[in-house]
């Protein structure tokens, strides 16, 4: 069962933030390390108000500008 009170990849650390259409938190940490949307090609009714996605939505534009 999936506990959004603590990181996904830090499951000892309690999340700041969480992704509410998988229900997953994440920490400071992953915060900092810019995580990505973890299916940024489906459709999510949250997306226009999520952290998440704005945060590797940035990296992404810096990958396609690069040419990667």
């Amino acid at each position: 069962m999936v506990d959004k009170r603590h990181c996904r990849y830090h499951p000892e650390r309690k999340s700041v933030l969480y992704c509410e259409k998988y229900e997953y938190g994440y920490c400071d940490e992953c915060l900092e390390a810019r995580l990505a949307c973890s299916d940024p090609e489906e459709y999510c009714k949250f997306r226009t108000h999520c952290i998440i996605w704005e945060n590797g939505r940035e990296e992404m534009k810096k990958r396609r500008a690069s040419g990667e």
